[in-house]
């Protein structure tokens, strides 16, 4: 478990609320997680700062629920995959089919389409799941080949133009 369970003040979302409700989760993330105390591995910082104590290669999934900015994304993306075995998935949330997740005042969400750009840029397959879910295959080597696969069938082409366009 990787997370600042903390407020940042370089990070403009809605869930950036307060540390003593970060405390609150961070205490509940614990609590709901101690059936597998035993196995857990808690990294309590932002992605930059603890990744590399995860060796690459070791992770049969990584789930990203984190900054859904164009950086947070990035970030978790970029450095998160290297963690993966091949074979193995790199998946998270927030997929959605508008970049405007939230109100004008809060930065796009970028997950979508940035997980699918990058999963082209690795030749991985994407998976996109029901309630904004996305799944990215980690290939063997030598099975490389980029697709996207909609299991929900409410994606369609990708195109930020109209969206930003709407907002100007």
């Amino acid at each position: 478990m990787l997370d600042p369970w903390a407020h940042l003040d370089d990070w403009n979302k809605p869930a950036n609320v307060d540390q003593s409700t970060f405390d609150e989760i961070y205490a509940s993330a614990m609590r709901r997680t101690e059936f597998a105390r035993e196995r857990r591995i808690v990294l309590r910082g932002k992605t930059t700062e603890m990744i590399d104590r995860i060796p690459d290669g070791s992770l049969d999934i990584a789930y990203i629920d984190g900054d859904h900015t164009l950086r947070g994304i990035a970030i978790d993306l970029i450095r998160t995959y290297p963690k993966v075995r091949p074979g193995g998935i790199l998946g998270g949330d927030d997929y959605t089919p508008t970049i405007w997740q939230h109100a004008d005042n809060f930065e796009p969400s970028l997950v979508c389409p940035f997980a699918a750009y990058f999963a082209e840029s690795q030749e991985a397959p994407i998976v996109i799941l029901r309630h904004s879910q996305f799944a990215i295959v980690k290939p063997q080597e030598s099975k490389r080949s980029f697709r996207v696969i909609d299991t929900t069938n409410s994606y369609g082409a990708r195109s930020l133009l109209p969206q930003i366009s709407r907002r100007i």
